[in-house]
């Protein structure tokens, strides 16, 4: 799947959007929640693929002074950490619930254990 790097500036009241690498790919929305789309039916229109045959990459760092990019860059890097987190967490209570249910704890205590609900206990044990 290719995958293309979009810039967003701002030129009140504008967003725009340059496509890195694709001779007319920039065009702007007075809304960031649309410029997605006007994105993907640029470069669609440019490539002749499908809008969902590739990926996106954003920067919206040249949109704001320095201290506000730097933290927006900040902002996305914990929110990627987080999500690693989270999935490394859901494997380890999962792995952690099989292991004390394997050993014969109930479900009751097992929730103990994991400082969880037992019905949360009991969905991840199915």
């Amino acid at each position: 799947m290719n995958r293309y790097q979009v810039v967003v500036t701002r030129e009140k009241p504008f967003w725009v959007a340059v496509v890195q690498g694709l001779p007319g790919g920039a065009t702007e929305s007075r809304s960031l929640a649309l410029l997605e789309g006007e994105v993907r039916d640029l470069v669609s229109g440019l490539t002749d693929v499908d809008e969902d045959a590739f990926a996106l990459s954003w920067d919206y760092g040249a949109a704001f002074p320095d201290d506000v990019a730097a933290v927006l860059g900040q902002v996305r890097i914990a929110r990627e950490n987080l999500e690693r987190s989270r999935v490394e967490y859901e494997r380890l209570q999962h792995d952690a619930v099989a292991g004390v249910r394997g050993e014969g704890v109930s479900v009751r205590d097992a929730a103990v254990l994991l400082s969880l609900s037992h019905q949360r206990i009991s969905q991840i044990a199915s």
